[in-house]
């Protein structure tokens, strides 16, 4: 059911409008962005590894993905420096012609790379809750689980901060007991590093 319902919002002619209209709003933000920069402590030239003066954050707006469709996420390195193991935690919703979903998507990640480029893989879940009506509002169905991800993508992360950008591929599942499917979802991420 709640499989059936994700899967038909993401065929829909309004998601096209929504994404268009949520890539501008998200360039348009990072203009007008204040900037609170990370400042960087040393380069430890044998690793190759950029340690900073605190861990590196980032709050981002993502379409597809773990969201599983419009997310906001806040992400943070567990140490000092832009590679290794972080978090990634965000609060997502859709709605359109009756059908409603929210979602809490949840995941670990790793950075593999240096400088400003990485590649970034991730594991985790999401929380979705969904409701569906019909035209008239004579009736309406609606139902809540996890959905199960992976992300695998690349991720630009500047050293010193600023314009964030993640996007790959999120193959997304269901456990046995929720009828055991999945589906292959692509991710595009736009925000803030700091």
């Amino acid at each position: 059911m709640l499989f059936d319902i994700f899967t038909g919002l993401v065929k829909t002619t309004h998601m096209r409008k929504l994404i268009f209209f949520s890539f501008f709003v998200i360039v348009a933000s990072n203009l007008y962005a204040q900037k609170d920069t990370i400042h960087l402590k040393n380069i430890e030239k044998a690793s190759r590894n950029i340690v900073t003066d605190r861990a590196p954050q980032a709050v981002y707006f993502q379409l597809g993905g773990s969201g599983p469709i419009l997310s906001v996420n806040y992400d943070r390195r567990f140490q000092k420096k832009l590679n290794g193991l972080g978090f990634a935690v965000g609060i997502g919703y859709f709605g359109v012609e009756g059908v409603s979903l929210f979602s809490v998507p949840v995941s670990l990640n790793y950075l593999f790379g240096h400088n400003s480029h990485f590649v970034e893989l991730a594991a985790g879940t999401t929380f979705v809750s969904a409701q569906t009506s019909d035209f008239f509002g004579s009736g309406s169905n609606s139902g809540s689980g996890f959905l199960y991800h992976i992300n695998v993508g690349y991720r630009y992360q500047p050293t010193t901060g600023g314009f964030f950008f993640r996007g790959g591929v999120s193959p997304i599942f269901t456990s046995a007991s929720d009828g055991g499917g999945h589906i292959t979802s692509y991710y595009l991420g736009f925000g803030h590093n700091f």
